[in-house]
């Protein structure tokens, strides 16, 4: 509590400078005149209120029993100190200094600038797909004045995200070492400060939030327009590939997908991928402020995906400069309606070699246009520039209109190239809140 008291009286006295502070820098989130501190409330969900929690086998037994008061986020030039404050006197204040948070928000690729369409199908995408990212170990430190503890858990790693469901939900959580390895006992969800994330929209895009707010507030959905991928890149060579459907069996239950099976609601039973390939699987549904739902089951479109009739390979040159792979595979349903599926912006050679068993560690890619991964560690956030990034993976109907992913039912590929054959690439479909994995192609790369 002394640390809460101590910056409580910093911020008196830093008001009392402001009128003889000045601005120095023209590119600062604020001016230097006074810190600006935006508040929130941090609360926690007991099991009655989250019993479809995927964690409650493997969390830290004093994970429903911790609680903090509010998170704080104190201006600084280009970056915040984030305090958070406990809810027990006996608990230490936590203080992470030097934090940068613009890679958080929704950003208009440099690609997608001057088409309106490309503009909101990018920072939509970015918004409906989450972003969290951890601090441990040395990065840990760095960010720490000292060690913390909290509930009588000394602090290990802390995760902060964006989650999916609206511009102002996001989640904190606190790690402890357990027998070698960090397990969470503390999940709290507070509602990002409206006008600050606003003000970082701004300052990040050079644009009005308002004009996205609709959808980045309440989840409407964009216009299935066409979507003209020449804005991102040029197609240098293109090819057929062949490939094998290995759908027909089971994936690995391990890792996030062994944890995740309660949230799949039909089939009730299956014993291989394409079990999911019709419109009547369905998921536990991700709810406000940030959990599993299973008593609001997601409905999908996964019947789109009952048939892979064929693979184009590409090599691309990227408008945000660089060459790289692309694959635009082309799906069927019974009827034989067509669903293309295409990602790229990547370098294939540049993917792990893991066995089939060892899917769960592959590298796993979002829906959308420059979009960050679902998890990563600090370094890798801050060197991705989300607004020059080369990835991008959509679906697109027959003639080219932009498909909503999570209507349909998938969060985007797990990819990785074969243990033993770095000419073969393993793509791996993460369904809906990427709960399952509702698809398995092995696609011959040789000669590329």
């Amino acid at each position: 509590m002394k640390n809460a008291l101590y910056f409580l009286f910093s911020l008196l006295i830093l008001a009392s400078c402001s009128d003889i502070a000045s601005s120095e820098s023209s590119e600062a989130i604020v001016s230097q005149e006074f810190a600006k501190v935006s508040s929130a409330t941090l609360r926690e969900l007991s099991d009655e209120e989250y019993p479809d929690n995927p964690d409650i086998s493997i969390r830290h037994p004093k994970s429903t029993e911790t609680v903090m008061e509010s998170i704080s986020f104190e201006e600084k030039e280009h970056a915040f100190d984030i305090t958070i404050f406990p809810s027990n006197a006996e608990d230490d204040t936590v203080i992470m200094t030097d934090i940068h948070l613009m890679e958080f928000i929704p950003s208009i690729p440099h690609c997608a600038k001057g088409d309106d369409y490309m503009t909101l199908i990018s920072v939509v995408n970015q918004e409906w797909n989450r972003n969290q990212v951890k601090w441990t170990g040395e990065d840990l430190a760095a960010i720490l004045p000292r060690n913390y503890t909290v509930n009588g858990e000394i602090i290990s790693r802390i995760d902060l995200a964006r989650n999916c469901l609206s511009s102002y939900l996001w989640e904190l959580f606190f790690y402890t070492e357990v027998d070698g390895k960090d397990q969470v006992f503390y999940h709290g969800w507070f509602d990002f400060p409206e006008e600050l994330y606003k003000g970082l929209f701004k300052e990040r895009n050079d644009d009005s939030f308002d004009k996205y707010a609709s959808y980045m507030e309440h989840w409407k959905d964009p216009e299935n327009a066409q979507l003209d991928l020449s804005l991102i890149r040029t197609i240098e060579s293109s090819k057929s590939v062949t490939f094998t459907d290995k759908s027909d069996e089971m994936y690995p239950l391990q890792g996030e997908r062994k944890k995740k099976k309660i949230a799949i609601i039909y089939p009730e039973t299956f014993s291989k991928m394409s079990d999911f390939h019709t419109d009547s699987s369905l998921f536990a549904t991700f709810s406000e402020p940030g959990f599993y739902n299973r008593a609001d089951p997601r409905t999908t479109e996964l019947g789109r995906f009952y048939s892979l009739k064929k693979i184009e390979y590409s090599t691309t040159k990227s408008m945000h400069e660089g060459e790289f792979n692309e694959l635009k595979m082309t799906f069927s349903r019974e009827n034989g309606e067509v669903t293309q599926f295409i990602f790229g912006g990547l370098n294939f050679s540049d993917l792990p070699q893991l066995s089939n068993e060892e899917a769960n560690s592959a590298n796993a890619y979002s829906m959308g246009i420059a979009n960050h991964p679902f998890y990563e560690d600090c370094n890798s956030h801050e060197k991705l520039n989300s607004r020059e990034n080369p990835y991008f993976g959509v679906l697109l109907d027959e003639e080219g209109n932009w498909l909503d992913s999570h209507k349909i039912g998938i969060d985007g590929p797990l990819l990785h190239l074969d243990k033993d054959n770095p000419n073969i690439l393993h793509v791996w479909l993460l369904s809906f809140e990427r709960h399952a994995l509702v698809g398995h192609y092995l696609v011959v790369l040789e000669g590329r």
